[in-house]
């Protein structure tokens, strides 16, 4: 099983042979190349202007970021509009749709805890022991009613604690278990909801941490620039578009060696707390709940394992 893929070569996840599926989604208006580990699935997706899919739901949390564009996101019958830098979360089992209704793409971040995998027929696994794919969650179309009676009350944009306004996402300034030689070279904006994290992480040129673990799946794509990702057992060369797996609490550091900075968009699940500024997007009768969440910390012996990395070097993982 592969632990590095490019998003060139994973087919688009909507795509599908059934016509009436592929209308529910309208597939022929987005393209989505999404990987998936055991916890988590972490998705990139470009949708063209009209993009209007069915309602849908589905037994995983889910977490979207708008990178660039804008989209208008339903969760049960309420609209959100967003632009790029907004963030929003729609619950498990929430009916939710979206549209595009801009004359422009909308390049959008999508994560989804469980995988959101039940219909990607094995493609995107990052990991060895997956489940079954009947064992994970998949979208379950709904009827058009939902989005008919929704869009035709016209109501403004909502604003709640489910969406989070680009100026509203706090930047965190990273130190502690990533080395003090890597201490203020990553910066990052992190959301999540109950079950897992979504993180947008600056690292600067010459950026080299320390061994760290932390007991969360992780599961990262380059946006800009390359990373070099090493583990205890491996070392892999991420460029951009290349989606990259890391298992819980297996010690890895990451490398920029360029002079350019590198953006790392991230999943974890349980969610990791490194990030001081992280924003919940929680519903309001969510808020009591407890979140079960990990910390980066430093493992035994941390520079003995790290001379692993020359020898990594010479025989680096590409996708």
């Amino acid at each position: 099983m592969p632990q590095i893929l490019n998003r060139a070569d994973l087919p688009n996840y909507y795509a599908a042979e059934n016509p009436s599926r592929a209308d529910a989604a309208d597939s022929a208006r987005i393209d989505m190349r999404m990987a998936h580990g055991a916890k988590v699935s972490l998705a990139v997706a470009v949708c063209q202007p009209g993009y209007h899919p069915a309602p849908q739901i589905h037994a995983s949390e889910q977490l979207n970021y708008v990178a660039e564009g804008e989209i208008w996101v339903y969760i049960d019958g309420a609209a959100y509009h967003l632009k790029a830098g907004d963030a929003i979360r729609v619950p498990k089992m929430k009916p939710h749709w979206m549209w595009n209704r801009s004359d422009a793409p909308c390049t959008f971040y999508e994560s989804n805890c469980p995988p959101l995998a039940g219909d990607a027929k094995g493609a995107g696994a990052l990991i060895d022991g997956a489940r079954p794919q009947q064992a994970y969650p998949h979208v379950v179309w709904l009827s058009d009613k939902y989005a008919k009676e929704a869009e035709a009350r016209n109501d403004p944009p909502t604003e709640g604690p489910l969406l989070a306004r680009a100026d509203s996402l706090a930047t965190s300034v990273h130190g502690g278990a990533i080395g003090p030689a890597a201490a203020g070279k990553l910066t990052s904006k992190c959301i999540h909801g109950l079950e897992h994290n979504m993180t947008i992480a600056r690292r600067k040129g010459g950026y080299h941490s320390a061994p760290h673990i932390h007991d969360a799946e992780q599961l990262h794509i380059p946006i800009k620039g390359d990373i070099n990702i090493f583990t205890s057992e491996a070392g892999f060369a991420c460029r951009e578009g290349d989606f990259n797996i890391i298992a819980p609490n297996m010690p890895h550091w990451a490398e920029v060696s360029g002079d350019e900075d590198n953006i790392l968009l991230q999943a974890h699940s349980p969610v990791l707390g490194s990030a001081a500024n992280r924003k919940a997007l929680l519903a309001d009768d969510e808020r009591a709940q407890s979140i079960f969440t990990v910390f980066n910390m430093t493992p035994w012996r941390e520079q003995e394992i790290m001379q692993v990395e020359d020898v990594h070097r010479g025989n680096m993982q590409r996708s």
